[in-house]
């Protein structure tokens, strides 16, 4: 693993920040954007492995969520084609490049398959976890909702309750914890001014075309509320027919936020390189219940991938020049998107008023002795 400049520059420090202050005065000492589960994690892992070396033990952790996050995806699909192109799509963030967006993996894949297995207080839970880990699940979290009203109300509303309370308890006292860190690190991450972080999206297809070239820049404050309210139109828009659509549809209803958070990636300003890693598992996970969205998980692991290799390679190093050439090669991929993106939301709204279909049973992908469950 080579890793981003985060590598050197964020985790290997935030590790020696908590071994030295510990959790709670740590995460307060890192001042980052980040929710505390990710610090939490850190932390986890040194305790774990305190002979080791902070590149081990970062190493370490990269690798049991990568592994861990595959052997879900075996356990809840008994399909070797799927788990293994799930395995080869996060290989470049995760072993490659050291980005920990694969640290919220299992969570959010337990809560998605728990959601579509109508099992709304463990999708809850670990939909939880996942956003205290990394903020980008935050962005389908209405659609996670409605999918969770739908099916609690098939619970006995004793256990419902206490199920609800518990959770509540456990966010707000995890909030108390790390307060006042947490609201800052919170308002931080989505209170950022670039137009484009490196997102091959529409700001910096924009960008280009304004010939500001390929770098971060600030973009004005009347830039950002204009792309701000073109993203909040189009996932209000999504939203509101995902939810009068879907109801008592955990599959559509899940289709719904692939869109609404390519969306966000696509027109949202201040979004990083990375951040399309959450639609790409939510794809593959919807692939596994649909031969229909094999073409978008496809689509969208290539194009994650794309975004990420163009500005770092394999190993963190940008493999190209910063010239006119990259300006028009980023950019065609970024039209690429903007225009897939059209596409998609077209197939969106032809969704039929049926599930998009039961998990696809391949004799020869299935693996020996598996069941699915």
């Amino acid at each position: 693993m080579a890793g981003t400049l985060d590598v050197e520059s964020h985790w290997l420090p935030w590790l020696t920040i908590l071994s030295r202050f510990g959790l709670i005065d740590g995460y307060a000492a890192i001042v980052d954007d980040y929710p505390p589960g990710t610090a939490t994690l850190l932390f986890l892992a040194s305790r774990v492995l305190p002979a080791a070396g902070e590149m081990a033990v970062f190493k370490s952790l990269v690798a049991c969520a990568q592994l861990g996050s595959t052997l879900l995806f075996v356990m809840h699909t008994g399909r070797a084609g799927i788990s293994l192109f799930y395995l080869l799509a996060v290989a470049l963030s995760a072993s490659f490049l050291g980005y920990l967006d694969i640290l919220f993996a299992i969570p959010l894949i337990v809560s998605l398959f728990a959601a579509l297995e109508n099992r709304p207080i463990v999708s809850a839970a670990m939909f939880g976890i996942a956003c205290f880990i990394k903020w980008q699940p935050l962005i389908v979290l209405p659609f996670m909702a409605v999918i969770w009203c739908g099916q609690a109300k098939a619970l006995r509303r004793g256990p419902l309750i206490a199920a609800a309370s518990l959770l509540t308890t456990g966010a707000f006292g995890i909030a108390y914890l790390f307060w006042p860190q947490i609201w800052n690190a919170f308002y931080s991450a989505f209170h950022q001014i670039q137009w484009s972080a490196e997102a091959l999206n529409f700001p910096w297809l924009v960008q280009i075309l304004l010939g500001y070239g390929v770098q971060n820049i600030n973009a004005p404050a009347y830039a950002l509320t204009a792309l701000r309210i073109l993203f909040y139109a189009i996932y209000l828009l999504i939203f509101t027919v995902g939810a009068l659509r879907c109801r008592g549809n955990p599959e559509q209803m899940m289709t719904f936020a692939l869109v609404g958070y390519v969306a966000y990636f696509m027109f949202a300003p201040s979004v990083h390189e990375n951040h399309l890693f959450l639609a790409m598992l939510l794809a593959i996970v919807l692939w596994s219940r649909s031969q229909h969205m094999r073409t978008v998980a496809i689509f969208l692991a290539v194009y994650t991938n794309l975004n990420l290799a163009c500005f770092y390679g394999v190993t963190g190093e940008q493999p190209f020049s910063t010239g006119p050439k990259f300006a028009l090669l980023t950019g065609a991929i970024a039209a690429t998107g903007v225009l897939s993106f059209v596409y998609l939301l077209r197939l969106l709204f032809m969704l039929p008023a049926e599930p998009l279909g039961r998990p696809l049973v391949d004799a020869s992908d299935v693996l020996p002795g598996n069941v699915h469950v």
